[in-house]
């Protein structure tokens, strides 16, 4: 995003807001996307300026505004509205959106605005708080289109031409049977290039993929990504189709995961949480853990080291080569832990493959540890610290990088499966 304009939109926001200009605040706030009024209002650092941005958004925008902030902004604003309004915002979003924002309320507060909103909006986003969390379900939008097989085209535009706008999409119109059995999907453009004649049956694709409502977030994500899918189709255990996960859903996942992934390459389990919304004893456990791991295998090393120091003190000529040892032993497994983490991201490697991955990691450790060891060699023999030392340091190199691709082979399977 261009930073400028940001700037730009900040600064003449809270010059509106000192100059108490309401109206025309009112209306600049109107003209911007609710991605970007989301961006002011976290950088409005001033919680009472921010509960007066909120409160000058219509209802509908006022939503999707609420959806694009952080958890946390977006309850502590919530947190300042009478529980009404709240409820009216709430009717006028997708009520996958309302879940989303309803879903790190705590109960009690979640319920009262649930009771508050409109019968058919509050049975809809019960439904979807009914499915296991970071589930197909609990992302997917009820409001889809459905045609029969036996619809005409002339039928199914003139259909399409009187449909609610609150449709989620149409690039993708799914077919089902009169029990709602998902059994065929017409993209938009084969709709209408097709003879007006012609049923949905003969222009149809039958054998649709789809995914469960109680499948993982991730391998939705992971299925979207692979096939190019604007949207998936989301069926029951009877294969009934319930509703839709669109791309926008499934790039918020790819982002969680992504974030996931990359705190676990620094030795860290995932925040729940953004990261000033979380206590930090909370960070110190998601930290400590993989911390004392690294300890204990550094304290192995320095119980080697201490093993060996009247070598050490004989061939005062090997202290120059400990932090070139230390170093490679941590390089090594930083390597390691950055491959084995991009290959979990993307599903080439599963937590149940640890022993196979170590196993691999360990030839690989090995072998590099010889090349690495040769290299030393001749570089000892160079600064001529005698062919002893020069011994030490190139036999050290293979079981230090070993052992610490070992090491970092096994942390991120671990992560994964304590995380999941």
């Amino acid at each position: 995003m261009n930073e400028q304009p940001q700037a730009h939109r900040l600064q003449r926001v809270r010059a509106l807001l000192a100059a108490g200009e309401v109206s025309r605040l009112s209306a600049s706030l109107a003209r911007l996307h609710p991605a970007d009024v989301a961006d002011i209002i976290t950088d409005v650092e001033v919680p009472h300026e921010r509960l007066t941005l909120i409160r000058l958004l219509p209802d509908e925008m006022a939503g999707e505004v609420l959806s694009e902030l952080e958890p946390d902004v977006a309850q502590e604003l919530m947190a300042h509205m009478s529980p009404e309004r709240v409820a009216d915002i709430l009717e006028e979003i997708a009520t996958d959106d309302a879940a989303e924002i309803l879903e790190d309320l705590p109960n009690v507060v979640r319920e009262e605005l649930i009771t508050l909103m409109e019968p058919e909006e509050a049975a809809e986003v019960r439904k979807l708080l009914a499915y296991p969390e970071e589930s197909a379900g609990r992302m997917m939008t009820q409001d889809v289109v459905r045609l029969r097989r036996r619809w005409t085209v002339e039928e199914t535009l003139d259909y399409l031409r009187h449909l609610d706008r609150s449709a989620e999409t149409i690039y993708y119109l799914y077919v089902v049977d009169d029990s709602d059995h998902l059994v065929g999907v017409v993209p938009l453009r084969a709709l209408v290039t097709a003879p007006p004649e012609a049923t949905i049956g003969q222009i149809m694709t039958p054998n649709v993929i789809s995914v469960r409502a109680d499948d993982d977030q991730e391998d939705v994500a992971e299925l979207v990504a692979k096939y190019n899918f604007l949207a998936v189709p989301v069926v029951d255990d009877a294969g009934r189709l319930v509703g839709i996960v669109t791309v926008d859903d499934v790039m918020d996942v790819l982002e969680e995961e992504a974030t996931e992934d990359i705190q676990r390459l620094g030795g860290s389990e995932p925040l729940d949480k953004p990261y000033f919304a979380t206590p930090a004893l909370a960070i110190v456990r998601k930290r400590i853990g993989w911390l004392l791991l690294l300890f204990v295998g550094g304290t192995l090393t320095g119980s080697v080291l201490r093993h060996f120091a009247h070598v050490s003190t004989q061939f005062s000529a090997l202290n120059i080569f400990v932090p070139l040892l230390i170093g490679t032993g941590g390089n090594a497994g930083s390597q390691t832990v950055a491959t084995i983490i991009r290959a979990l991201a993307l599903g080439e490697v599963r937590s149940k493959e640890a022993l196979r991955v170590m196993a691999r990691e360990a030839a690989t450790g090995l072998t590099i540890g010889v090349v690495l060891g040769t290299i030393a060699f001749g570089r000892a023999m160079l600064w001529q610290t005698g062919v002893s030392v020069a011994l030490v340091v190139a036999l050290s190199l293979p079981f230090i990088t070993l052992w610490a691709s070992l090491i970092g082979a096994l942390i991120p399977p671990l992560g994964r499966t304590g995380g999941s």
